[in-house]
């Protein structure tokens, strides 16, 4: 291109929208990057780097207190010091943050990154209320919307008062309850539930339905026999009615009975990260937050396009399996 280069407005930091940007400059577009948070999106912050690391330790303990090979190697349940596990865990995300996000946009020219929020204004134009103060107007030739998405708060009565964890916070808790709920049998649901028993904590998960709703029944059955092997208890087809925190202890009804526990992990769904865009003065047309893309990511406005968690396609940030049985595979 010439000197009046193609400017892309890039909404988010995370793995779409980074290579949206880098594509767009490579091709020789302009950029211009927005980013409310922490750059690097939910991968390498709060999904797939930490989980995997905590996932990893959690096995390591497992396998010290008990292998295949017992019968000829002695087994000793290890100490866990939470602090410094949670030390190492940030530090290595820290690492590839500035590594495979921050250095690269420093580095680009052709990219300016604004800290703040997006908001569409029109078709080609957006005001972004930038974090440090103020307010800052890009007019852009086309769009792109990676804003990803975040844990969803199902509507339980009492829960919303109480400081339950999400799959977020989880991560970064500086203790192994002794005792943990965790509302969902998803996939994210159920290898947080294991990590956290491996490293120490007496888990029960409540699901709807059964466990890996979605998969084959006997990918949940698999995960259920091995649940119950290393001491999870699993309770199907149980809801919780309502939830309430005196101070030290939640305390869940359901139609199960009445549970008890220090701390509540809810990791039941996911909700996109759109509703502060203004998308409906725009044209783009979402579902249930959720932008509608084609098979080119087109959004139903004329050169917006979407990816990732943030619109209707299946999640890019779903994590891989929990390791239930045999060698590590991380």
């Amino acid at each position: 291109m010439s000197d009046n280069k193609l400017h892309i407005a890039v909404i988010g930091s995370g793995g779409s929208a980074m290579a949206a940007a880098l594509k767009a400059t490579e091709r020789g577009a302009r950029v211009t990057l927005i980013e409310r948070g922490t750059i690097g999106g939910t991968c390498v912050n709060i999904g797939c780097v930490p989980s995997k690391i905590m996932i990893r330790a959690a096995h390591i303990a497992h396998l010290r207190r008990e292998s295949p090979f017992d019968d000829g190697l002695s087994a000793q349940a290890p100490a866990v010091n939470r602090p410094a596990l949670l030390a190492q865990q940030q530090g290595r995300v820290e690492e590839l943050r500035e590594s495979k996000y921050q250095n690269i946009l420093n580095d680009n020219a052709a990219i300016t990154v604004l800290k703040g929020e997006a908001r569409f204004v029109d078709e080609r134009t957006l005001t972004v209320t930038l974090n440090a103060g103020g307010e800052q107007t890009v007019n852009f030739d086309q769009a792109f919307i990676g804003t990803g998405a975040r844990p969803a708060e199902p509507p339980i009565p009492g829960l919303a008062e109480t400081p339950y964890l999400t799959s977020t916070s989880a991560l970064d808790l500086d203790h192994i309850p002794e005792r943990l709920v965790v509302i969902g049998a998803s996939v994210v649901a159920i290898e947080l539930a294991q990590a956290f028993a491996r490293l120490g904590s007496h888990v029960t998960v409540l699901a709807r339905s059964r466990v890996l709703s979605q998969e084959d029944p006997a990918v949940g059955e698999a995960v259920e026999a091995a649940f119950r092997r290393e001491g999870i208890e699993v309770l199907k087809q149980t809801q919780a009615s309502e939830v309430s925190h005196d101070g030290q202890l939640f305390t869940l009804q359901t139609n199960n009975g009445t549970l008890q526990a220090e701390h509540l992990l809810v990791a039941s769904g996911r909700t996109p990260n759109t509703e502060n865009l203004n998308l409906e003065a725009i044209g783009v047309t979402t579902e249930r937050g959720a932008i509608r893309i084609d098979k080119h990511l087109q959004t139903t406005a004329p050169g917006i396009y979407a990816a990732g968690d943030c619109t209707d396609q299946p999640s890019s940030s779903t994590w891989p399996p929990p390791v239930v049985a045999g060698p590590p595979s991380i």
